[in-house]
């Protein structure tokens, strides 16, 4: 019998796409809780939040799993939307999905690794080359007080919410070790939890945008 993680069958591919995707909202519920700390009036917060963070030995190692936890799901979804996509091929009949956020679950997946890649280049990137003359809480405000930029990571948010709503809801059922009566619970715990996430940074974003109008 195949291991339920085996990349080889569907079954498996399914339940590392669900394993990663939770391990990722994680990760977004924590990107989220910092980047509250931009709304503050100070920086100091923020700075030594992330210097804290940027010291610890674990955090580099968390990097690195983080970010084979990206391409894992990145690659493995794309693999499934060119599964689904080589089926409707052959067989044409089959209904489209009813639900929104599935049947454009391949796109908003598109969009946001789109917004990854940007979003590296923006932030991450000048961070870990030039780190002693970076300063983030800056940096972050003077990246949202751009209108086109402001309006992409909205638009961003609005598909990773979509993404998250379709995958995270889908993944809880991935797990056979849950209680059947609880799923339904916790797939809407899971949801609202994706649709907080998404909604809290696009809303930060938005809110420093204005702030900056303000000054």
């Amino acid at each position: 019998m195949p291991h339920p993680l085996s990349l080889t069958t569907p079954l498996g591919r399914k339940n590392v796409e669900a394993v990663t995707g939770v391990l990722l909202l994680l990760f977004l519920v924590e990107h989220l809780l910092s980047n509250a700390m931009l709304l503050l009036t100070t920086p100091t917060p923020y700075l030594a939040y992330v210097d804290v963070m940027g010291r610890q030995w674990f955090v580099r190692l968390l990097e690195v799993l983080l970010a084979l936890l990206f391409v894992t799901h990145i690659g493995v979804g794309a693999r499934m939307r060119y599964n689904a996509w080589q089926l409707r091929r052959k067989r044409p009949g089959i209904p489209p999905p009813r639900s929104i956020t599935t049947r454009f679950v391949g796109l908003t997946g598109a969009a946001i690794f789109i917004f990854l890649l940007l979003h590296l280049a923006r932030f991450v990137i000048p961070h870990r080359a030039y780190m002693a003359q970076v300063n983030l809480y800056d940096d972050a405000h003077l990246a949202f007080a751009s209108l086109p930029y402001t309006l992409f990571y909205v638009a961003s948010m609005a598909a990773l919410g979509m993404h998250l709503f379709h995958g995270i809801g889908s993944a809880v059922v991935s797990f056979p070790s849950l209680p059947k009566h609880r799923i339904p619970a916790l797939r809407a715990l899971a949801r609202w939890t994706a649709v907080v996430v998404a909604t809290g940074l696009a809303a930060i974003a938005a809110a420093l945008y204005i702030r900056s109008l303000m000054q």
